[in-house]
């Protein structure tokens, strides 16, 4: 199978967009508060964060999911050593769920950070992501995917 992406350049400037419009209007993001989870289902909790299994950031990757802290703030770069502490406890929860309910044969973990990296909803959210040896993209992590995309724009 060939996978392929168009990269216009275009992309950075839509996060952007998205990254300033909630920055604009806080209430309007979708991480900022537990209710905002209503369309998703809050799976595992702590004192400090929630993993969520939310369809509207699936994006097609079943059973993957979101640790988001209670507490807004930006990036993981804003964590307070307890926070941070807290996300990690939780992740491992959470690997503990998922391994005993779907199995997975391994795992894509992962931070956006600030619209050039990625990162559209300005809150803090720690990706987790279940991946199967029987997946087309098995082997393929992240760094696979941008080293494509890098070596596709180099110009000869």
């Amino acid at each position: 199978m060939n996978v392929s992406l168009e990269l216009d350049g275009t992309l950075l400037g839509r996060r952007q967009q998205e990254w300033n419009a909630f920055l604009a209007d806080p209430g309007r993001n979708p991480l900022s508060t537990r209710t905002d989870f209503a369309g998703g289902e809050v799976v595992l909790e702590n004192e400090l964060c929630v993993y969520t299994q939310d369809a509207r950031y699936a994006d097609g990757l079943p059973y993957s999911g979101l640790i988001v802290t209670k507490r807004l703030c930006e990036s993981v770069f804003d964590l307070t050593p307890a926070e941070a502490a807290a996300t990690h406890a939780l992740l491992a929860e959470v690997r503990a769920h998922l391994d005993a309910t779907v199995r997975p044969d391994g795992y894509t973990v992962g931070w956006n950070v600030y619209p050039a990296g990625g990162q559209h909803v300005p809150h803090v959210h720690l990706h987790v992501i279940p991946r199967w040896n029987h997946d087309l993209a098995a082997g393929a992590g992240v760094r696979y995917f941008l080293r494509a995309a890098a070596q596709a724009g180099t110009k000869p």
